[in-house]
Parts: C-alpha cells; structure tokens; sequence
C-alpha cells in the first residue's frame, strides 16, 4: 500500500476520493467482522460504482490526488476485502 497519495493538478477530487477509501475501510472493518459474504459483495460493488471526479486541468487547476496513486491503492483495498473472505 502506498505511503502517501500524491497531489497533482488535475488529479481526483480529493473529498471524493476520501470518501470512497473511508467506504472500504468500513466495509472491510465488517467483513473482518463478521459481515455475509453476499452482503459485502454487494456492498462492494456499490462503493465501486461511487464516482470520483476529476479535477479541471489548465492554469487555474485545483490540485487532487494522483489518478495513478488512487487507483493503486483503491485496487490493493478491493484484494484486501476479498482476502478477508478466504481468511474466515
């Protein structure tokens, strides 16, 4: 898992992005918790569906996370929630 997310202009609209991790922290806390495995499945497909807007490019772009660093990290939550499975 990376480090850190990287800013750049033109990245993901970081209270989007925020938003989306804090979906998967939360859905991984209940699978480790006891969560059914068909529920967190369409949990799961939910949060990936959530959008993550980017951020306008040009001069005046406001800074967001890095799509490259975001999308990383978003993958490696995914494999984590479905590793919890194969761990009950």
């Amino acid at each position: 898992m990376p480090n850190i997310l990287r800013t750049e202009k033109g990245g993901y609209n970081k209270k989007d992005v925020l938003t989306k991790i804090d979906a998967y922290m939360s859905l991984l806390l209940s699978v480790q918790s006891g969560m059914p495995q068909e529920n967190a499945l369409a949990e799961l497909e939910r949060i990936k569906q959530m959008p993550l807007t980017v951020e306008k490019e040009g001069f005046f772009a406001k800074t967001g996370f890095s799509q490259e660093d975001t999308d990383a990290y978003l993958a490696e939550m995914e494999d984590k929630i479905t590793s919890a499975f194969e761990a009950e």
